[in-house]
């Protein structure tokens, strides 16, 4: 597929009670597999939609929202993607995608497309679903990934992962596909895999899979493997985008430059069927998903480059690298990071990053080591720092922090230990003062933890930077997602779960009350866990909290 349009959610109320609606992503401990059919030797399940809701339902919000809307989405397409229920439910506990020949919206067609962003992100691993696709001249079914950075850097910077896509015209051909800056629409990079057979993928489900790794992509189906994709097949000069979070899509396009219009042969509805989303880690890897997260402590999957090196970092600018204790002095481990100016005569900016999902009101401290060798010692007008943002679903800055400078009066050859305590005003950058602790103001979504080097002009040297931190205050609780529905005489209130987790759900009836009164406690069980309360007059206001250990 290609680039989507916006993606647009408003949070939901209950009439006499509400709840406070809390959005931190949690990092760290892998969701436990809760059935056999979900065991892979070799993969831990970290994740898994098998729509186990009634029929007629629409998805789970926790996990799936809706790109709305017609315009074509790059490709020329003719359906208008809707939220109804008409377009995608439950049914059977599996998720039926139905495509309509109906006037909607300006269009001819309607159909739905779900996706994760927003919720949940995953960087390698297994990515596979159970699908039976529609059939027919001009339609477009895909199963598919988009790197979470799309709205800060574009299609096709982001990467596009496409897991499987068919077109109508050939109903017994899927193919698997990777867009990047320079290999995309057209040009991407991908193979075909055909049944046996003259068979048709509508006929009957189908297992379509990826095994995502720091340097290479394969595709499989049915457990076939039939398309592999490695940095080395990038045309000279690209750039392999795919050591970053993605999140997935699941739709049913009409129409296009690829599948063409449908014509008299096509006939309508049809169904895409899933009948399951599953996403595994290796069980020899750190699973890097994004509502996951360790009860305090780093909050950064790889602070010292030592996982798969830059994995889980996005760099910027140039003349960033990966270096070694063979060569270069590490802070601890074997790897370190090399960033020095780009030569170009003007300021430039060069370094890395990683983005965190986060939420108003959590409070982090920074961290970091850095160093200046002698043989190569950061020149005069050079400077260095750490630097924390707070960031809203645009990207935006909403706050900004930085450590002291590493700059030539520095000393060479020792590392410096860089705290991030400045604050600096997001409008101006001018200082504000120091503090103790980063606390994400209204409208955060993304903390993002970066290393800068500014070069104003072409003055020489490098610095290294080690054993990065973003803390989370710990022990603590930290809040997660949850949805309140008023059922008449109780309201009901959801909320994801990790498979042994202990959650609290707390109550108090006006927020100028200090105090929060605990409702019930829950161990997690890998799934949605639905608390009932009985519907008083008034007003309460419920919270919704993982517990550390």
């Amino acid at each position: 597929m290609m680039i989507p349009g916006s993606d647009t959610r408003t949070a939901g109320f209950t009439t006499l009670k509400k709840l406070i609606q809390i959005t931190v992503l949690l990092w760290g401990s892998a969701m436990a597999v809760v059935s056999s059919g979900q065991t892979l030797p070799g993969w831990n399940l970290v994740w898994a939609d098998e729509f186990t809701q009634a029929d007629g339902t629409p998805p789970d919000s926790t996990k799936w929202g809706y790109e709305v809307g017609g315009g074509g989405f790059g490709n020329n397409e003719l359906e208008y993607y809707t939220s109804r229920t008409n377009n995608a439910r439950i049914e059977g506990n599996q998720l039926v995608i139905e495509a309509k020949q109906e006037s909607f919206g300006g269009r001819n067609y309607t159909s739905a497309r779900l996706l994760t962003k927003g919720k949940w992100a995953w960087t390698y691993g297994r990515i596979e679903a159970r699908i039976q696709i529609p059939r027919g001249q001009g339609l477009w079914p895909a199963f598919w990934m988009l790197g979470t950075n799309i709205d800060a850097v574009s299609w096709p910077t982001c990467g596009e992962i496409d897991i499987m896509e068919n077109i109508g015209a050939e109903p017994g051909t899927v193919h698997g596909t990777i867009h990047g800056p320079g290999y995309s629409g057209g040009n991407g990079i991908g193979g075909p895999y055909t049944l046996p057979g003259g068979a048709a993928f509508a006929d009957a489900f189908h297992i379509f899979a990826i095994e995502w790794e720091t340097n290479r992509i394969r595709w499989y189906v049915d457990g076939q493997q039939y398309f592999t994709v490695t940095p080395a097949n990038l045309p000279s000069g690209t750039t392999w985008v795919f050591t970053a979070p993605q999140f997935l899509l699941l739709n049913v396009a009409v129409g296009g430059n690829w599948p063409g219009s449908p014509n008299a042969s096509t006939t309508f509805p049809q169904r895409m069927t899933v009948d399951y989303v599953r996403v595994y880690a290796a069980t020899n890897a750190a699973p890097i998903t994004t509502n996951d997260a360790a009860c305090g402590g780093n909050v950064l999957p790889n602070p010292g480059f030592e996982l798969a090196g830059l994995s889980t970092w996005t760099t910027y600018g140039g003349n960033t690298y990966l270096q070694s204790s063979a060569s270069y002095p590490v802070h601890s481990g074997s790897n370190v990071f090399k960033v020095y100016g780009q030569f170009i005569g003007s300021q430039n900016d060069s370094g890395l990053f990683r983005d965190t999902p986060t939420t108003p009101g959590t409070s982090y401290t920074a961290d970091g080591w850095a160093l200046t060798q002698a043989s190569d010692k950061i020149a005069v007008g050079n400077s260095a720092w750490l630097e924390v943002t707070f960031r809203d679903a645009g990207l935006n800055i909403l706050g900004l922090y930085r450590s002291a400078l590493v700059t030539n009066s520095s000393a060479a050859g020792a590392w410096l230990k860089l705290q991030v305590t400045n604050q600096f005003a997001a409008s101006n950058n001018t200082f504000i003062g120091t503090v103790t602790n980063l606390v994400a103001p209204a409208g955060a979504t993304v903390v993002r933890c970066q290393v800068l080097f500014r070069q104003p002009q072409n003055a020489a040297g490098s610095v290294l930077f080690d054993d990065l931190n973003l803390y989370l205050p710990g022990p603590s609780d930290l809040p997660v997602a949850a949805t309140a529905v008023n059922n008449g005489n109780a309201v009901s209130i959801g909320f994801p779960t990790l498979s042994g987790i202990p959650y609290q759900v707390r109550y108090k009836n006006a927020l100028t009350d200090p105090n929060w009164q605990v409702l019930t406690n829950v161990t997690g069980t890998g799934a949605v866990k639905i608390i009932s309360d009985a519907l008083l007059p008034g007003q309460r206001f419920y919270r919704v909290s993982r517990l550390c250990n």
